[in-house]
């Protein structure tokens, strides 16, 4: 992994954009992430976790949905993560504040990057509902699943989660059509999470635990006494693993025929959440700051090893995980 590239990371703000700027930093790269406000950016500049603020800068786009939004953003930039995404709030339009700003920042961030020859590969974020899409698969999935989709596409969605599932099922179709239609002169590759849990460093005061849009409220509804109101899939990634799955897929030049997309997800049950916390913060669960709540477990088969091959090492586990997101 050569050192002093320029990055750009979308979604900073959030969970996995802003625990890859740190890794990215960590690792003695510039780093250039895109905010929508200079409040936001705020938000990831002011926080005492990041180091090297000398080697980080930040690009305003209020709408990265325009066309050509990304256009400066990318000039000298080396490698894109692209982690940025809209979360499934209940309360969000599912087509106009979930399921087209998806597609069409995607969309606009390949084609600015048409236009910058600095740019050599762009890693796009994923989901392994993704690959699975919206029924069971009649065999297991992976990283390289295309689920067919719909015919014909629907014009509005039943709720947001719908919304956000098909989305990400068309970025994946999206960069394939993008790759053979433009033959661009930078690669395009896909990391692929479930679930991500862990310290998140985002969140400054245990408040913001509950409050902080992420994967990780899930994880904290099983360790105050809630239950989230649908089961979740049952495949999980630490949070410092996925950034570390990131960088090392943005930087590895794949020989012919190896993968380009990467499956990061680690199958899971549920069930332990609260014995983990019990055993490990039995004063705080006496006192009643713990309490057992109920989190599902939506059984899927998914292929996401590739993972631990990526890394070379056997990866955190959902013990550390949710202790690190509890502590």
């Amino acid at each position: 992994m050569s050192a002093s590239t320029t990055i750009l990371v979308t979604g900073a703000t959030g969970l996995i954009g802003f625990r890859i700027l740190i890794a990215a930093l960590a690792a003695g790269h510039t780093v250039r992430f895109t905010a929508r406000s200079e409040g936001k950016a705020h938000l990831v500049t002011s926080n005492p976790a990041v180091p090297n603020f000398d080697r980080l800068s930040c690009v305003i786009i209020p709408d990265l949905t325009v066309a050509g939004a990304f256009d400066s953003a990318l000039e000298g930039v080396t490698y894109v993560i692209h982690a940025a995404a809209p979360v499934p709030m209940p309360y969000y339009d599912p087509m106009t504040e979930i399921f087209q700003p998806m597609e069409k920042t995607t969309l606009g961030l390949l084609t600015s990057a048409l236009k910058t020859p600095s740019v050599k590969r762009i890693v796009i974020t994923s989901s392994v509902i993704g690959n699975l899409g919206v029924g069971p698969l009649p065999t297991i999935a992976s990283a390289s699943t295309r689920t067919p989709l719909p015919d014909p596409f629907p014009s509005s969605f039943g709720n947001p989660f719908e919304a956000y599932t098909l989305g990400k099922m068309v970025l994946l179709h999206i960069a394939d059509k993008f790759t053979k239609e433009h033959n661009p002169h930078f690669a395009i590759s896909h990391v692929v999470p479930g679930y991500v849990f862990g310290r998140n460093e985002l969140a400054l005061d245990a408040n913001m635990m509950q409050t902080h849009n992420s994967s990780n409220n899930f994880l904290i509804m099983g360790i105050l006494g809630g239950e989230p109101p649908y089961p979740v899939h049952g495949h999980y990634i630490h949070t410092d693993d996925l950034a570390d799955v990131y960088l090392r897929v943005a930087f590895r030049d794949p020989e012919p025929g190896e993968p380009k997309d990467f499956g990061a997800a680690i199958k899971v049950d549920y069930e332990n959440i609260f014995d983990y916390v019990e055993r490990a913060f039995p004063k705080a669960v006496a006192e009643g700051v713990f309490k057992r709540g109920k989190v599902l477990t939506l059984a899927v088969e998914y292929k996401g090893d590739d993972v631990e091959k990526l890394l070379g090492r056997k990866p955190k586990s959902f013990e550390d995980a949710v202790l690190d997101a509890a502590d």
